[in-house]
């Protein structure tokens, strides 16, 4: 046999020449760049961001740096309103509902953020098979027992920023749903407090129309006595028993004003409607309209939940953008198996075999028929529609409060008109009662100037209500108060450990790229 000579050549020659071999340094280097590229590529994507001007100060209010009182119900000096309010924080199904979704955001987010680290799964069996055959027949069939046990990896690569900009998304939305959280309980808040005022108003309209009523009753029965002495004709009996009767009229509306606030109350505390016919409004005193210092209107944009919740929408949507962009470019999969494996054979062990196995896959899309194209338009017109709805939250939002103020300032001075008409009504029904006690004039005139002074209180009465009304619009266009029931924050020694859990607290308030 003629021996091998090892430095023989090939009697062929390829077409094709030999490609220099890649050291892994190299290797990994080319992977570095390429990833590198393609991560600037998806920050290519714009952010979109807010271009309304915010004005320095609302109209007719000078420029200040205070603020309002954060639990501005407590301002009221009412403590039925203040434990009722604390009652609707902690039971009010809306707020509880609220919650709930929220809970499902930060589920998500956490989905989203599991898919930037690797997936690592254990796996174990066993397998017996037996021939059936005698012993003398285990020779050519054997009885074979298998038992494996492993452990896999498997990791996807984000090169392109797409499973990162897909946390980043669900981080937004988690914390638009805690906004969220925060603007339900500030509608409840404002409605208990309105409705509270509104039965207060109404209670208080009621005792003043049943005195009108009760007055003009006494009117007609004196007119009625001096119609049959032949002092009154038929036309003013008519005429005071149309005003008795209106003012009977009256009554039902505000019996109902009155039971309609109650049983709302009671739902928004978390009970049935029936449990506010029981509640007793404070009769401790006059009830407070404290003086609201509105603040600057750059403040809305860090304090007003819906403010809050739009730009939280938005910078989810950018993500999304950047997302929907990230998926043109390739996607690099790793995975890894790791185990041993035990034979046995006709009960004789045949050891321990170790296995291993690691794999690489880079996926590339070519042709989708349009799929990611529409992906992407979806994508881009999500982003520009949460910039105008934020944009729109932000004109909305002046606007409720400029129009509070507004209100809160006319009323005020329409209040103090009807106080000073109610002072000379008093007045003049005390000269009226003088006169009557010294005999200079009879019952009617003073029975006349009693009703007069009664329907200016019952106007001021209306007015005061209308205030406390138009203050609490003031504090809902505000936004406050939900910071009342939000957890302590961390201190700034702690602040960090906070973001570690949720690093995207820091870096979504601006553009990554």
């Amino acid at each position: 046999m003629p021996s091998f000579d090892s430095t023989l050549r090939p009697r062929f020659k390829s077409p094709w020449p030999l490609l220099p071999s890649r050291s892994p340094m190299r290797a990994a280097t080319a992977t570095l760049s390429a990833a590198l590229t393609l991560a600037l590529a998806g920050c290519a994507t714009p952010f979109l961001k807010s271009t309304v001007d915010v004005p320095e100060h609302f109209s007719g209010v000078s420029s200040a740096e205070s603020t309002t009182e954060v639990a501005w119900w407590k301002a009221y000096g009412d403590p039925v309103l203040t434990d009722l309010i604390a009652r609707a924080e902690r039971e009010n199904r809306d707020i509880r509902i609220a919650a709930e979704h929220l809970r499902a955001a930060r589920a998500g987010e956490t989905i989203n953020r599991s898919w930037l680290l690797p997936s690592i799964g254990a796996s174990a069996g066993t397998a017996r098979s037996d021939s059936g055959y005698g012993d003398a027949a285990k020779l050519a069939f054997p009885d074979i027992d298998r038992n494996s046990a492993g452990l896999d990896v498997s990791w996807e690569l984000d090169l392109s920023g797409r499973l990162r900009a897909g946390a980043q998304a669900a981080g937004a939305e988690a914390r638009m749903a805690e906004d969220q959280v925060r603007g339900v309980r500030l509608l409840v808040l404002t409605d208990v407090a309105s409705n509270y005022f509104t039965l207060v108003g109404a209670e208080r309209q009621l005792r003043t129309v049943r005195a009108i009523s009760a007055a003009q009753d006494e009117t007609l029965r004196l007119v009625r006595a001096r119609q049959r002495v032949g002092f009154a004709s038929a036309f003013d009996v008519e005429r005071e028993n149309v005003l008795a009767e209106r003012a009977r009229a009256a009554i039902p509306p505000l019996e109902t004003l009155a039971a309609v606030a109650r049983h709302r109350i009671g739902v928004l505390i978390g009970d049935q409607a029936t449990a506010g016919d029981t509640l007793q409004t404070w009769n401790g005193g006059t009830v407070a309209i404290p003086e609201i210092q509105p603040g600057q209107p750059a403040s809305l944009l860090e304090r007003r939940p819906d403010l809050l919740a739009a730009r939280a929408q938005l910078e989810a949507a950018n993500w999304r953008r950047r997302q929907a962009a990230a998926d043109w470019f390739p996607r690099l999969f790793m995975g890894a198996l790791f185990g041993r494996q035990d034979v046995d054979v006709n009960s004789l062990s045949l050891g321990t075999a170790r296995f291993g196995n690691v794999a690489g896959l880079l996926t590339l899309p070519l042709l989708d028929w349009g799929r990611r194209s529409a992906t992407n338009e979806i994508a881009a017109s999500g982003q520009k529609e949460a910039l105008l709805r934020y944009e729109d939250a932000i004109v909305r939002a002046l606007e409720d409060v400029e129009n509070a103020l507004v209100a809160l300032r006319d009323e005020r001075l329409r209040e103090a008109s009807l106080a000073t008409a109610a002072a000379s009504a008093d007045a003049a029904l005390a000269h009226a009662r003088s006169l009557y006690d010294r005999g200079q004039i009879d019952r009617l005139p003073l029975l006349e100037a009693q009703r007069a002074q009664l329907a200016v209180q019952l106007s001021d009465t209306d007015s005061q209500t209308e205030l406390l009304l138009d203050s609490v619009r003031v504090f809902k266009a505000l936004g406050g108060g939900w910071e009342e029931f939000e957890p302590a924050r961390p201190h700034a020694s702690t602040a960090n450990l906070g973001n570690a859990r949720n690093p995207t607290i820091e870096s979504t308030a601006k553009d990554p790229s």
